[in-house]
């Protein structure tokens, strides 16, 4: 009898210890996608034209523990990002892209933060998302280090962090070698529509310790809107940089200051299964006569968000081969970074159908222009493109695209010799997405 007590005792223990484990819930939400791309002159070459034809995939899973009411860990990992027959399991990319690493072909852990009500608001601690504010202009998912507090109050919410883009100060013999950011972020939200501002402070030290050592202390300010009336829906944004872009240690050497302003507006008109609409959109470039200045916005890092073309300007293309559009021999010229919208004035016009819930068919023409041509180009035409689409929902959650783009080359890629001559390029792609 008293072997089965001391028995039942244990078994009681036990349990009793077991059972936070068992009331954690687990949900799991992600991504998997195969996308096919064939497309006939990267290059841009007038001659001697090599199609590219190529299949790529990536697998993303969002694990989120809900510890108690109130309180989870979320997670993120990433598998199999890779272009099918190439880079197997454990070998170096062959991409010569730098973001295209054997990590992200195998399975990288890309976030992994605690979420909290506290104070009536939700803090936020640990590797999480960020590079999305306002509209999709110039936005991109990153996976980042920070401390974020939300607090929402009738139609406000308030929004302020402080985030670690780089640590160094351990490595290096400086005592503060950091890239930290700090952001306040106020949105005013109604039925209809959203209006907010981010006003962040950009503190870079990590060049103290450079050959030519310097720190980097500016502003983003980022206004935006976005409304719905009646059948037309508009949004817009602004950002603008200012402040030290290099402050340099050194009194003899000049400084230069940010002065960036980017901006962006889309509006769309709705009637039944209809719709069309335009955007207008300027990414602002260094202007080569201004050495004192830097023109071009603080670049992105992460999937980019903010893809108009489907050829001019393609995170994914980029991606899977590591090569810029346009020849990179001679004297001919490229788009230094074409995964992202960069140095450049769009103008688009678009047009969409809906035949059927699950059917979305859809035009776009785009002119493009760089914002400031650098210095000996003979023009700031990147070209002309017609984009058409055609999404198929197969299930609700799992969604067929077949896309085609054509450019037709501006005079850009020529570089700084009217003689050299460039083709145009047409990019062929279809995909599936699974959503869970």
């Amino acid at each position: 009898m008293r072997r089965l007590f001391v028995v039942l005792l244990a078994l009681g223990l036990i349990a009793a210890l077991s059972t936070p484990a068992f009331a954690a819930d687990i949900k799991v939400s992600g991504e998997y996608f195969v996308a096919g791309y064939w497309e006939s002159n990267r290059a841009m070459k007038s001659s001697d034209e090599t199609a590219q034809r190529y299949y790529g995939q990536r697998l993303r899973v969002e694990p989120v523990i809900q510890v108690a009411d109130g309180l989870s860990l979320a997670t993120r990992f990433e598998a199999l990002e890779r272009v099918w027959g190439q880079d197997p399991i454990g070998s170096s990319p062959t991409a010569t892209n730098s973001r295209n690493t054997a990590e992200e072909q195998n399975i990288s852990w890309r976030r992994a933060y605690l979420s909290a009500k506290v104070l009536g608001g939700t803090l936020d601690v640990g590797y999480m998302g960020g590079g999305r504010t306002g509209t999709v202009f110039m936005n991109y998912d990153a996976d980042v280090a920070r401390i974020k507090y939300t607090y929402i109050t009738g139609p406000w919410q308030i929004q302020v962090l402080t985030e670690k883009a780089g640590e160094y100060s351990l490595t290096t013999s400086t005592s503060d070698s950091d890239k930290d950011k700090y952001s306040v972020t106020p949105v005013y939200k109604w039925s209809a529509g959203e209006v907010g501002t981010q006003l962040q402070w950009y503190r870079y030290n990590d060049k103290e310790g450079a050959a030519t050592p310097y720190r980097a202390n500016y502003y983003l300010l980022c206004p935006w809107f976005k409304a719905t009336i009646g059948p037309v829906y508009v949004e817009g944004e602004v950002n603008y940089y200012w402040g030290k872009a290099y402050d340099y240690l050194n009194p003899a050497t000049q400084d230069k200051d940010y002065d960036s302003l980017n901006y962006y507006l889309m509006a769309r008109y709705t009637a039944g299964p209809v719709y069309l609409g335009a955007q207008i959109a300027t990414v602002a470039g260094n202007d080569p006569s201004k050495s004192d200045k830097v023109g071009a916005a603080s670049a992105p890092s992460g999937t980019i968000d903010y893809q108009p073309t489907l050829v001019l300007f393609n995170d994914w293309t980029n991606r899977w081969t590591g090569q810029s559009l346009g020849t990179t021999t001679g004297t001919y010229g490229s788009i230094s970074s074409p995964y992202y919208v960069s140095n450049a004035n769009l103008y688009q016009v678009f047009a969409g159908f809906k035949p059927m819930l699950k059917l979305d068919l859809s035009a776009s023409f785009t002119v493009a222009k760089a914002d400031q041509k650098p210095s000996g180009y003979v023009s700031d035409s990147y070209g002309n493109e017609f984009d058409i689409k055609a999404a198929y929902k197969i299930y609700d959650n799992l969604e067929y695209c077949l896309a085609f783009g054509y450019l037709w080359t501006g005079d850009y890629f020529k570089g700084t010799s009217s003689t050299n001559t460039v083709g145009n390029d047409w990019l062929l792609m279809h995909k599936l997405t699974l959503n869970f």
